[in-house]
């Protein structure tokens, strides 16, 4: 098995395409949990028979300053993000989808400043670390906070943009992402540290009348699974090696949900194949009973936008007697 994933990641974008393609001609993905087979989804509201969930990374520059890329690139991610939001809202208000923002707690702030060259004082730092997404090994975790406002740096705030998603027809949830967009694995995260980020989270949250439930670990480095429980939280996405199956609850608690499949088209793969590979999810959920979960970036190419996303919302609008769509939240009030 570790052979065969070396040998695959040792290919180029278009070779794994194909082969990925393959995979779900011949059915082999997506992957369901084989446990799933074996429990009963009688938790769904008659006559529905499985769950989409989507889930979007809400994160600006945020989540792209220690990706061992430039600087510029972490600002262009942002500015698509707030190029792609107002079609993506429209995109779902049409197709009345609620989704779950999973929302980088500095975006709630209108401006904010720093304390002896020192942004963010208040926060605890994570130590340098260096994992398979991101690169910390120098500076202050906060050097690229502009400290300054929402209309000079649109890149690091977006009050306007929460706003815009609270103010749509479709009643979306919001969710936590972390306030700076941290990795939360137990190796690289102290329980203080956690800590500290999502009671900051939880305390703008409050501010606008929003009570924080679901969280979405950056770059699904799962991890302090007790400090979500403490901190008031009821779910979270579970990435794993499956992409379809059922809720389950932890040690704590707290609901894992299955965590799918990123919704955005793939390097190599082209918009028309993408989406047929995403209607066979749909289908494969359907005929399992299973919950699928598309999660996405908000700054992806306007491909998905404009095709990617559009095709399958209105394949899914076929399905909408046997598919719920519910937000994380309303997926844990089902499940009561």
């Amino acid at each position: 098995m570790q052979f065969r994933k070396l040998l695959y990641n040792s290919l180029d974008e278009r070779a794994q395409a194909h082969i990925d393609q393959l995979r779900y001609k011949l059915g082999l993905l997506p992957r369901v949990n084989p446990q799933a087979k074996a429990r009963k989804n009688n938790w769904l509201p008659v006559p529905y028979k499985a769950c989409l969930v989507i889930s979007a990374d809400f994160e600006l520059a945020w989540a792209w300053r220690y990706m061992r890329v430039p600087l510029d690139e972490a600002l262009q991610k942002a500015r698509q993000t707030r190029q792609n939001i107002p079609a993506l809202l429209a995109l779902f208000d049409r197709y009345e989808i609620p989704v779950t923002w999973a929302t980088v707690g500095h975006l709630f702030l209108e401006n904010c400043t720093g304390e002896n060259e020192r942004v963010h004082p208040e926060m605890p730092r994570p130590a340098y670390f260096e994992n398979e997404f991101w690169r910390f090994q120098q500076g202050d975790w906060y050097d690229h906070d502009p400290a300054t406002s929402l209309a000079r740096s649109p890149e690091w705030y977006a009050p306007d943009l929460i706003r815009d998603i609270l103010a749509a027809k479709v009643k979306h949830e919001i969710a936590c992402h972390t306030f700076s967009h941290i990795d939360c694995s137990d190796e690289h995260c102290p329980p203080e540290l956690m800590d500290a980020e999502l009671a900051e989270c939880q305390r703008l949250a409050q501010a606008w009348g929003i009570d924080l439930k679901s969280f979405v670990f950056p770059a699904n480095l799962g991890g302090n699974y007790a400090s979500l429980k403490k901190d008031g939280f009821t779910n979270y996405r579970f990435q794993s090696r499956y992409h379809l199956g059922l809720p389950e609850q932890d040690e704590y608690g707290l609901w894992r949900i299955p965590g799918g499949v990123q919704w955005e088209k793939p390097a190599g793969w082209t918009a028309e194949a993408w989406i047929k590979a995403m209607k066979r999810c749909i289908d494969r959920a359907i005929e399992t009973g299973t919950v699928l979960q598309l999660w996405f970036h908000p700054s992806c190419e306007s491909v998905n936008v404009q095709v990617v996303f559009s095709e399958i919302l209105q394949y899914l609008k076929t399905r909408q007697e046997q598919v719920i769509v519910l937000t994380l939240g309303e997926l844990v009030d089902q499940l009561g």
